[in-house]
């Protein structure tokens, strides 16, 4: 779990410099219009007997004026990973879900502050992985699911290019898990 959360506080450091190392090589000051993003989650587990999971979460969103000026078209790519000790076997449970869809902002009093709800559409690849020691060697298993993500959240502002996103999300899928995210998020 302490190497996953180191992971992530790479990748989010690598996000925020390529996101801004992108803005400037385009030339363009900060706007409202682009947006690249990553946060570190907590996840339910989605089956009994495993424990929470934790994970990461890197995303791209788009404003969409052409159709709504407070919707972003948004995609996202996670990876989460669960574990189980049953009777002296280990049981891992990885999940990188592929999320495409929309965020839309509701309106707020304050500049820095906004509120959203999102939906998105999952297409999951999942991996169970299981080893029982004494004996040696792994057995394990993939599948791809499907499934639908409601969720809403905050996104709080620090200075033009940069904010705070925090959500909550409801994964409804083939084993179904709740996920609760904090990260930060790069405009330009």
């Amino acid at each position: 779990m302490k190497r996953f959360a180191l992971i992530a506080l790479a990748a989010l450091i690598v996000c925020n410099i390529t996101a801004t190392a992108f803005g400037k090589s385009a030339g363009s000051s900060s706007s409202e219009g682009v947006e690249v993003d990553g946060s570190i989650a907590v996840a339910s587990a989605p089956a009994s007997g495993f424990n929470d999971g934790i994970g990461v979460t890197f995303g791209f969103g788009t404003m969409l004026p052409q159709i709504n000026k407070d919707l972003q078209g948004r995609i996202e790519f996670s990876y989460y990973e669960w574990s189980a000790t049953e009777f002296g076997t280990d049981v891992t449970y990885k999940r990188v879900p592929v999320d495409i869809g929309a965020r839309f902002f509701l309106p707020t009093q304050s500049g820095n502050l906004k509120v959203f709800v999102q939906g998105m559409l999952e297409v999951s690849f999942d991996t169970v992985e299981v080893s029982n020691f004494p004996f040696p060697g792994t057995a394990s298993e993939s599948e791809t699911h499907l499934g639908l993500v409601p969720g809403a959240g905050i996104e709080l502002k620090f200075s033009p290019s940069l904010s705070f996103v925090a959500d909550a999300r409801w994964h409804l899928i083939t084993d179904d898990y709740l996920t609760l995210q904090a990260g930060l998020a790069y405009h330009f």
